[in-house]
C-alpha cells in the first residue's frame, strides 16, 4: 500500500524529531556506560582493597577451620583449600552465600561472575589464588552491587523519561517552529490565488527580504512585474494592429462602396482600383512587419551572421534611397571608412533603409541628409543625420517603441507604420549593438547613430 506524501512541515518535524532522538540516545548511552565505567572502578577498587585485607589476615591467622568474623568491615571473602572452605567471613555466611559452596572456583585461575542469593541479592564475586602459609588457598571475595545496581537503575529511568519527554517536547516545538518558518508561503499561496490576468498588478507579501522565503517572493513578485509588462504591451500592441490595420481596410471598403453605387467610367474606376491598390500596398508593409517581429520573438539573428563591408552595404541603401530624397530636393551626402562586421546582411539592410527612410521622410524638402560609417574604438559606427525637427531628449528613447510616434510625425499620411525603428532597435540589438538618437553635431535635426561590434581585423 503505498503511504500518503506528508506536508513540508510535517517532514521537516519528523526529520528534526529524528535528529534529537539520535542525539538524546547518544548523549543517554554516553551518559549511562560513564557511570556505569565509574561504578565498575570503584567495584574493582573495592576488590582489590579487600583482597589485600584478607590476604593480610591470612598471613597472620593460623590455616585450619573457621571464621573470620573479627575482619574490619562487611568484608564478603571464603578460602578454600582442595574445595574445603577453611575461612569464611560472618558477612558472607549472613549474605547465605555458603549455600554456593558446591560451586567452588577451582584454585590457580582468576575468575570473576555475579551470584544471587535465594532473597535475589547480587553479589560481584572475584576468585583469585593467594599463596600464604605454605599453601595456595583460593580466596574468593564478593561486593554487594545492590547500591551499584539501584543507582544504574535510576540513572536509566531518569534518561528514558528525559528521552520521552525531550522527544516529544521537540516534536511539539519543531512542529510549531515549522509552520512559522512556513507561515509566509502560505500568505503566498493565498496571495497568489487571487492574481489573474485582469489583476497581474497584485504582488506577493514578502515578510522578510533577507531569508529564502523572502528572496523567492522578491523574484516571482519580479517576475510579476515582467509578466504585468509583457501583457500591457500586448493589449497595447494588439490595439496598434488593430488600428493600423483598420485604417486601410475601412479605405479600401470605403472606395469600393462609393465606387459601386455610383456609375462611373472607365478612367475613375482606374483610379479607384488605384487607390485600393495603394492601401493593399500598406497593408503589406503592415504584415512584413508584423512578420519580422514575429521573428525577433522567436528567433536569433545571429545565427545567419556572416563578415560584411558596412560601408558597401550603407552605401547600396544610400543609392537605393536617394530617388526618394531627390523628389524632396533633398541633399543625400555618403562618408565611409571601410570596416567590417559581423551581421545578418538581408537584416542589417532593412534596418538601414528604416533608418535613412525615416530621415528623408521627415526632413523638410531642400534640406541635408548625411550618412557616415567608420571606425569607433572597437566598434562599427553608422550615423544618419537630419534637418528635420528635433526630437525632444524625454521621447529619444521612445521612437524606438512599436507605433510611437512624436508631435507631428504623428500622422499616419506618409505611408509610415511606426514600427521600422522597433524593428532596427530590435536587429542592432540581436548583434550585441546599440541604436539610439543623439544631439545632432550642427545642433540642428537629429542624428542617429548605431554601434556595432567590428572585427578586430579592420581596425586600425
Amino acid at each position: 500500500m503505498k503511504l500518503p506524501r506528508l506536508s513540508i512541515r510535517w517532514r521537516l518535524t519528523l526529520w528534526y524529531g529524528a535528529i534529537l532522538a539520535l542525539l538524546l540516545a547518544g548523549f543517554s548511552a554516553a551518559v549511562y556506560y560513564s557511570v556505569q565505567s565509574a561504578w565498575e572502578r570503584s567495584l574493582a577498587d573495592r576488590h582489590r582493597h579487600d583482597f589485600e585485607t584478607v590476604r593480610t589476615y591470612l598471613d597472620l591467622s593460623p590455616v585450619g577451620e573457621g571464621e573470620a568474623g573479627h575482619l574490619p568491615g562487611d568484608v564478603f571473602f571464603m578460602a578454600t583449600l582442595d574445595n574445603k572452605i577453611i575461612y569464611h567471613s560472618n558477612a558472607w555466611c549472613r549474605a547465605g552465600l555458603l549455600k554456593k559452596k558446591n560451586k567452588v572456583i577451582e584454585p590457580t585461575v582468576s575468575q570473576e561472575g555475579v551470584w544471587r542469593t535465594a532473597h535475589g541479592q547480587a553479589f560481584r564475586l572475584r576468585s583469585t589464588p593467594i599463596y600464604t602459609g605454605g599453601r595456595l588457598l583460593q580466596v574468593t571475595v564478593a561486593e554487594d552491587t545492590a547500591e551499584m545496581q539501584a543507582a544504574l537503575s535510576g540513572l536509566w529511568a531518569i534518561l528514558g523519561a528525559t528521552f520521552v519527554v525531550g522527544l516529544g517536547c521537540a516534536i511539539g516545538v519543531g512542529y510549531f517552529m515549522a509552520g512559522r518558518s512556513l507561515a509566509p508561503i502560505g500568505k503566498m499561496a493565498t496571495k497568489a490565488r487571487l492574481i489573474t490576468a485582469e489583476r497581474l498588478s497584485e504582488r506577493l507579501p514578502v515578510d522578510n527580504p533577507n531569508d529564502e522565503i523572502g528572496q523567492m517572493a522578491v523574484v516571482m513578485n519580479e517576475t510579476l512585474s515582467r509578466l504585468e509588462t509583457s501583457f500591457a504591451q500586448l493589449k497595447a500592441y494588439t490595439a496598434n494592429i488593430s488600428h493600423e490595420l483598420r485604417t486601410p481596410l475601412t479605405a479600401i471598403r470605403s472606395v469600393g462602396e462609393v465606387s459601386l453605387q455610383r456609375a462611373r467610367g472607365a478612367d475613375e474606376l482606374r483610379e479607384a482600383i488605384g487607390s485600393m491598390l495603394e492601401e493593399v500596398e500598406r497593408l503589406a508593409r503592415l504584415v512584413d512587419c508584423f512578420l519580422t517581429l514575429a521573428r525577433a520573438e522567436a528567433s536569433a539573428p545571429s545565427s545567419n551572421a556572416q563578415p560584411l563591408d558596412l560601408a558597401d552595404c550603407a552605401r547600396s541603401v544610400v543609392e537605393l534611397l536617394r530617388v526618394l530624397a531627390e523628389e524632396k530636393q533633398q541633399e543625400l551626402r555618403f562618408e565611409a571608412v571601410p570596416v567590417m562586421v559581423r551581421v545578418d546582411s538581408s537584416l542589417l539592410r532593412q534596418t538601414l533603409i528604416n533608418v535613412v527612410g525615416n530621415a528623408i521622410r521627415y526632413t523638410p524638402q531642400g534640406k541635408r541628409i548625411l550618412v557616415a560609417v567608420a571606425p569607433n574604438a572597437d566598434k562599427a559606427q553608422v550615423q544618419v543625420c537630419d534637418s528635420g525637427p528635433a526630437i525632444p531628449e524625454g521621447a529619444r528613447a521612445r521612437v524606438f517603441e512599436r507605433f510611437y510616434r512624436e508631435g507631428a510625425t504623428s500622422d499616419r499620411s506618409d505611408g509610415g507604420t511606426g514600427l521600422g525603428l522597433a524593428i532596427a532597435r530590435w536587429v542592432v540589438e540581436a548583434h550585441d549593438g546599440s541604436i539610439e538618437f543623439v544631439p545632432a553635431p550642427e545642433g540642428e535635426g537629429n542624428c542617429c547613430r548605431i554601434l556595432l561590434p567590428a572585427c578586430p581585423a579592420t581596425l586600425p
